[in-house]
């Protein structure tokens, strides 16, 4: 579809057509209004640069390892859920109706979940910021209702089908592990100002349900669909029961694991969730990890650069459970969340944004008008310059971090944050055009 969606005369000059976009309009049936992704994305990226900021703003904090100072937490839910919660929410209300071939979310309760997302997030973590417990509290009223709201408007539409595919299951599952995160985050809250429930591992727990449950699972089931839309071979995976199953597993385990503090069970954990990422992994090679032509796109190979800081995480998980040391536990969130979880979403909105454009202004623009390829709404190899800029930015984050080198943490904030300045300036281009149009048939 990216290479030849455009009309019949051989040989006619590449010209620029810029139609309206209509971002209101929800077409066709199966899919959401455009305005509503675009919402989403806008502020889950400014809240990705926003923790950036507010990192290198303590960093001394950070380096000095108080991870439970205000402003600290504050700045980790920044990327949390005013970040890479917001944008897979975008992300959700587009794909959800399509995978389900179902009517989509109406746009008032969709922007309207938006909105009281937005004050609650704001309320919440301007009160972290200036430790402000009635700003932390009302605001995280605003941030259960949002996310209430975005489960019911989701699950509504995921209950009424009999029929799922492979993607819908990740996706169910991972909506089910927001709302067990949403509960647990309740609990640390209780448990910081009344000092209930007794048990010492809340967080623990709040972090295996969040990461691997559901950012973890969505961004597999994404992954799946992606690739096999994307590319050549069209591979649907073969593995996929296995992955959600050990991937269930070693969420459940290790969850039980910590609040009974049986570290035999979290080991047993660790090593199912390692196991589904094996099974995962496999089934991305192929799909087309050893095919030069599939790799040949720029998109595809930044995702193969997410999944080595999968491993990596993996290698530092492993490490910090061997040793008992937190500090590796740091690492390893970093390369889970800035490394695989965001390279990711660098790569497949590439591949995302570009359809959207092209399914809201000139699918419905008639057989006869010249329309561009997805390549030509946004330059696939645009992905390299905030792809490489973000992994050598956490690289260098890394290396602060070990090092407890303030200069090497800003180096690598800068680079980060260049990286998602970059991307959000590039999708912009791709919103905005003109895009060069081709004749049909070229």
């Amino acid at each position: 579809m990216g290479r030849s969606i455009g009309g019949n005369q051989m040989g006619k000059k590449l010209g620029d057509a810029r139609k309206p976009l209509r971002v209101g309009r929800t077409y066709p049936e199966r899919t959401a209004a455009f305005g509503v992704s675009l919402g989403f994305w806008a502020t889950g990226g400014l809240g990705i640069v926003l923790g950036f900021w507010r990192l290198a703003a303590s960093a001394h904090l950070v380096l000095h390892r108080h991870l439970g100072n205000p402003r600290v937490l504050g700045a980790v839910h920044l990327f949390t859920l005013a970040g890479f919660s917001m944008l897979m929410m975008g992300a959700l209300y587009q794909l959800v109706p399509v995978l389900l071939n179902c009517p989509p979310v109406r746009t008032r309760s969709a922007l309207g979940q938006w909105l009281l997302y937005v004050i609650g997030l704001t309320g919440m973590i301007g009160g972290l910021s200036d430790d402000q417990g009635t700003w932390i509290a009302l605001g995280g009223l605003g941030v259960v209702g949002g996310i209430g709201w975005f489960l019911a408007n989701l699950g509504r539409l995921i209950l009424r089908r009999r029929t799922w595919n492979i993607t819908a299951w990740f996706f169910s599952c991972a909506l089910g592990y927001l709302a067990l995160t949403l509960m647990l985050g309740g609990l640390l809250v209780m448990r910081l100002e009344v000092h209930w429930p007794s048990f010492s591992h809340v967080l623990a727990l709040h972090l295996v349900v969040a990461l691997g449950g559901w950012f973890g699972l969505l961004m597999m089931g994404l992954s799946y669909r992606l690739w096999a839309m994307f590319g050549r071979r069209h591979q649907e995976p073969q593995r996929w029961k296995a992955t959600l199953g050990l991937a269930n597993v070693g969420i459940i385990a290790m969850g039980i694991g910590y609040a009974g503090s049986s570290h035999l069970l979290v080991w047993l954990g660790w090593v199912c969730q390692a196991a589904a990422v094996l099974t995962y992994v496999v089934d991305l090679r192929a799909a087309g990890w050893n095919d030069r032509r599939t790799m040949a796109d720029p998109a595809l190979r930044t995702q193969i650069l997410a999944t080595l800081f999968l491993a990596v995480f993996e290698a530092f998980g492993t490490e910090a459970l061997r040793t008992h040391q937190p500090s590796f536990w740091v690492l390893a969130i970093l390369a889970y969340g800035l490394g695989w979880l965001g390279l990711s979403f660098i790569a497949f909105i590439h591949k995302i944004l570009p359809f959207l454009v092209w399914l809201h202004r000139y699918a419905h623009s008639g057989g006869s008008s010249k329309r561009p390829r997805l390549d030509d709404i946004w330059d696939p190899k645009t992905v390299y310059l905030p792809a490489l800029a973000s992994a050598i930015g956490l690289t260098t984050m890394m290396v602060g971090w070990s090092a407890r080198g303030q200069g090497a943490w800003m180096v690598g904030i800068g680079l980060q944050g260049f990286a998602w300045i970059a991307l959000a300036m590039g999708g912009l281009r791709a919103v905005r055009g003109p895009h060069r149009t081709r004749p049909e048939g070229t």
